[in-house]
């Protein structure tokens, strides 16, 4: 089995350089390159043929070589791997306490043996396919951000298709999330099955149009100002009077969960 080890790089290596006096984030580094060391140990004894590398080496062609990519870090970490990983099954696990882990398994050392072992099933959690003016713009695992600018601080003016009606929405922004996205907005969505073949939507501070609904494609029209709009974590400009839309994903993403 050919193996990819995407890891988490650290607050410390990503944001500083590695020059910070935090002890904070000097022990979460650490603890992180420890936690990958006993990764790779394991790998070495069985024997298994891997490469470690950073989300910023990623890209399709890359993920696309490999049996299995193993995303080493919390739920950041997933989130990068998964936005360039089409086919290939994902193991996501934790490797620090700091992160936040919520799409992670903590227990990376008995979850490796047990997908070496062949003890796992794949699940596949919906993603969402954003076209922008009818040219595809991006995947997203969790969920696509509109509004203006993303600070919520203005009034959004769209109209909003979601297969089956139309209707006019101004509001402070509007977020469309699968089931893997509902478990990171616990105020706003009830969470619910990562395969899902539902989209949900909900709109912040609204003021006219539907605060929430659901389907599997969403059609927007932004009217007004200049946007933003976000996929996952990744922002574009939305500007004003194009159309936007969201569907269920061609592809979902091939998650490894070892069997109890």
């Amino acid at each position: 089995m050919k193996i990819l080890v995407v890891r988490k790089m650290s607050a410390l290596e990503y944001h500083y350089n590695g020059n910070h006096q935090s002890k904070e984030l000097i022990e979460s580094h650490k603890e992180q390159k420890r936690n990958l060391a006993k990764i790779e140990k394991i790998l070495k004894k069985e024997k298994q043929d891997y490469e470690v590398t950073t989300r910023i080496n990623l890209s399709y062609e890359t993920i696309m070589g490999y049996d299995l990519v193993i995303s080493a870090g919390g739920d950041g970490t997933v989130i990068a791997t998964a936005a360039y990983n089409t086919f290939t099954p994902q193991l996501n696990l934790k490797l620090d306490r700091k992160s936040k882990g919520t799409l992670c398994i903590e227990n990376f050392e008995d979850a490796i043996k047990a997908v070496l072992d062949k003890n796992c099933e794949i699940e596949k959690w919906t993603r969402q396919d954003i076209f922008f003016d009818h040219g595809q713009l991006g995947t997203a695992l969790n969920e696509t951000c509109i509004g203006e600018g993303l600070k919520f601080s203005k009034m959004a003016k769209y109209e909003l298709y979601n297969g089956k009606e139309k209707e006019i929405q101004k509001n402070s922004g509007l977020v469309i999330v699968t089931g893997t996205g509902s478990t990171g907005w616990p105020s706003a969505f009830i969470p619910y099955s990562k395969n899902s073949k539902i989209l949900k939507y909900k709109a912040i501070l609204p003021y006219q149009g539907k605060e929430k609904g659901q389907g599997n494609y969403f059609k927007i029209k932004y009217r007004g100002h200049e946007g933003k709009v976000a996929i996952d974590t990744v922002e574009y400009d939305l500007p004003r009077d194009s159309l936007l839309e969201v569907i269920e994903a061609a592809n979902p993403l091939p998650v490894v969960i070892p069997k109890k």
